[in-house]
């Protein structure tokens, strides 16, 4: 049967995706010569770039993959009881749009013991102001905001284990550490890859924490090649110059891109087993300590946001900080509220937008190519577009908009960012339409019911579609990068819409206007985030819960 619903997300991917990614290299071209004189005014700087880069991608795979792996055991070792609670905590990070993960860890690591961090381990300098420390720092944030979505893929891997394989295990005698180390971690071992592999591209393409803690100083200290595409259009005044190292960013991209694609279509265990021998007893404890203090790591960050926010800042600069409440204010937080509404209001608009248009665009494709009417080509396509690097697409789009005055407008925020939400799309739901009985189709033909894709496969995809149309939303609301590149002005009350940042562009804004009122830049963090982090968790409550299946799968 020929693939009818797939061709709008197939022309979306290309002319937006592909079209954008290709025509970086070619605007590249166009004026070598004066990029590469403008280059050379910082060529000194360019080995530290290209080492932080690489040290920011490695350091937040490894981190992310292996905190999520600890992460996945801990909780599927637990009773069903417990899983849930312990899930919603680890969650956590992802629920923080990164501007405000970045903001809360800025006072977090102030200096000289003010900062509960720099307190608790006895640092007496803000680690983000040392260049031996500062790009090492960056890492442990990213680490801290990017684990959860590891521990979901790899969680995801050892559930789907059949329960026999773990209670044969166990009577034969394994114990739970031989288990996880030498059945588990085996069987698991494609989402642990997948995850590390992913996590490399996106910590390839890392701008939103690096951006919003340091600008990527002090001097070049934490430039990445991603600050610095920013900086070579936007402080140098130079499109080639970025499209330059844009297409160099690209291409480095592609390795992890091409082994991921290889990953997805090995049919063996990646891993070798783990000798890991110690009685259960011992397990246990271990698992509850590493338990108990990565549950620590994520709630106390976001605790002190919350602390920070409504109290009097004659408490923020303390020695040693106050850590429990003992005064209150909501005068920050009213403030923020009343200066947040024109940013709000399009992050509202455009995070439902790109839910919409993800839906629409992704679930017919992904029926489509589940169902093998459409090629295989296009879920390649989206799995390799999915990992590149924002960066691969905004010299062309920035021009491109430009050119029609879509610059500024919530349309160039809602037609770009599907790229990463309708590709992701496509990949997970291709899985859920897989498992998806065809007897539904066959009836639907047997009785010549028109209409198949609207009336019975749609219906049937609600709890999947839900997923995909929230997964999408928060993502579009975490966005920084192309708000920050395609907006320039918050929304003005205005017919038609004119002025698109968002909420993300208003929490950076804190850095500018208040460099050491804790409590104003506490509070602009937590209206970023406050909306999406009770959506989000109320989402992945009603998924472990049972209430809604989740309908995405990766493998």
């Amino acid at each position: 049967m020929r693939a009818r619903y797939s061709l709008p997300y197939a022309a979306y991917i290309v002319v937006f995706g592909l079209a954008p990614f290709l025509a970086t290299f070619a605007y590249m071209g166009v004026g070598l010569r004066p990029a590469l004189t403008l280059l050379t005014a910082i060529r000194p700087y360019l080995g530290l770039v290209f080492y932080n880069t690489f040290l920011l991608a490695v350091g937040q795979a490894l981190g992310a993959t292996l905190i999520g792996l600890i992460e996945a055991i801990i909780v599927d070792s637990l009773s069903e009881r417990l899983r849930t609670p312990l899930s919603l905590l680890l969650m956590l990070p992802y629920t923080v749009p990164f501007t405000s993960a970045a903001l809360m860890w800025v006072i977090s690591l102030y200096g000289e013991g003010y900062g509960w961090f720099t307190y608790f381990l006895h640092i007496p300098f803000d680690p983000l102001y040392q260049p031996s420390t500062a790009m090492l720092t960056i890492t442990m944030v990213s680490v801290w905001a990017s684990a959860p979505f590891s521990f979901l893929m790899i969680y995801s891997a050892l559930r789907s284990i059949p329960r026999e394989v773990k209670e044969n295990a166990l009577m034969d005698g394994l114990g739970l550490s031989r288990y996880y180390g030498e059945v588990a971690i085996p069987m698991a071992s494609k989402a642990i890859v997948i995850s590390f592999l992913l996590q490399f591209a996106l910590g390839l393409g890392n701008f939103d924490i690096p951006y919003v803690m340091t600008m990527g100083g002090p001097g070049f200290t934490t430039t990445n090649l991603a600050i610095l595409v920013y900086n070579a259009i936007f402080e140098m005044g130079s499109f080639p110059a970025g499209a330059l190292i844009a297409a160099v960013l690209s291409a480095l991209a592609l390795a992890p891109a091409l082994l991921l694609l290889a990953v997805m279509r090995a049919q063996r265990p990646l891993l070798p087993s783990v000798r890991l021998h110690m009685p259960d007893g011992a397990f246990k404890a271990l698992t509850a300590l590493l338990g108990a203090l990565l549950v620590f790591a994520n709630l106390m960050p976001v605790y002190w946001m919350f602390l920070v926010a409504f109290r009097p800042d004659v408490l923020d600069f303390r020695r040693p900080p106050v850590l429990v409440p003992v005064a209150f204010t909501a005068s920050y937080f009213d403030q923020a509220i009343r200066g947040s509404v024109p940013y709000m209001i399009s992050s509202v608009v455009v995070s439902v937008g790109v839910g919409l248009l993800t839906v629409l665009f992704s679930a017919p494709a992904a029926y489509e190519v589940a169902r093998g009417r459409a090629g295989r080509w296009l879920l390649t396509l989206s799995i390799f577009l999915y990992t590149l690097p924002s960066m691969s697409y905004v010299v062309p789009l920035y021009i491109w908009f430009s050119r029609v005055d879509l610059l500024n407008t919530w349309w160039a925020l809602m037609l770009a960012s599907p790229i990463f939400t309708a590709t992701f799309a496509v990949w997970a739901m291709h899985g859920f339409y897989i498992d998806m009985p065809k007897a539904y189709e066959e009836l639907a033909d047997l009785f010549n019911i028109r209409g198949k894709m609207t009336r019975i496969i749609m219906p049937l995809s609600r709890p999947a579609l839900l997923s995909v149309f929230l997964v999408s939303l928060i993502f579009a609301w975490h966005l920084l990068v192309y708000p920050l590149i395609f907006a320039s002005t918050p929304y003005n009350f205005s017919f038609p819409p004119v002025g698109a940042q968002t909420v993300t562009i208003y929490a950076l804004t804190a850095i500018e206007q208040s460099i050491i009122r804790w409590g104003l830049l506490a509070a602009m963090a937590l209206v970023a985030a406050l909306p999406v982090m009770i959506l989000a968790l109320a989402f992945l409550y009603m998924v472990s819960k049972g209430g809604y299946s989740l309908g995405l799968k990766f493998l």
